[in-house]
């Protein structure tokens, strides 16, 4: 007797995105450091610096979080909780420049635009990994449903 073929669960795509999202965004900082100290000396040097260290850890803490939050959750559940982490780390980001908005050791702007610069090259870098590992995004049929004109699916209606 045969048996009937195995589906595989769709591979977890957090280690992929990690991996793609990592090294684009650390090649982001050296790049904004020097900007930084062309334009604004010391204090931008590092407001950039901070800002770079800053969004990198939320990013990967982010990444943690999830990694323990889903596993062979459904489609439609893992991008929620994506979405949700996602929107958790942008508002504790606001949170830590709104906190850093008045420190007079540190330029804001060198801040503000290195951490962003290295937000967006994060979020892309994840679709990218993300978009790599194929994970279907939608939940799968169940089988043996009846449709609407009463027929199984997968299967036809006897006329009889």
């Amino acid at each position: 007797m045969s048996q009937p073929p195995t589906v595989s669960a769709a591979p977890n795509p957090l280690g992929a995105m990690t991996r793609t999202a990592f090294i684009p965004t650390l090649l982001v900082g050296p790049p904004a450091l020097v900007v930084a100290v062309a334009t604004g000396g010391s204090r931008a040097a590092l407001g950039s610096l901070l800002g770079y260290a800053v969004t990198i850890g939320f990013f990967l803490l982010g990444m943690l979080v999830m990694m323990r939050m889903t596993g062979d959750t459904p489609p439609l559940l893992f991008m929620a909780t994506a979405l949700a982490v996602f929107f958790g780390q942008l508002i504790f980001l606001l949170v830590v420049i709104l906190v850093l908005q008045d420190a007079s050791w540190l330029d804001g702007m060198a801040f503000g635009l290195t951490a962003l610069a290295v937000a967006l090259v994060w979020q892309v870098s994840q679709i990218v990994g993300y978009l790599r590992t194929r994970r279907p995004v939608y939940d799968e049929p169940a089988t043996g449903v009846i449709s609407a004109s009463g027929a199984e699916a997968g299967g036809s209606r006897d006329p009889a």
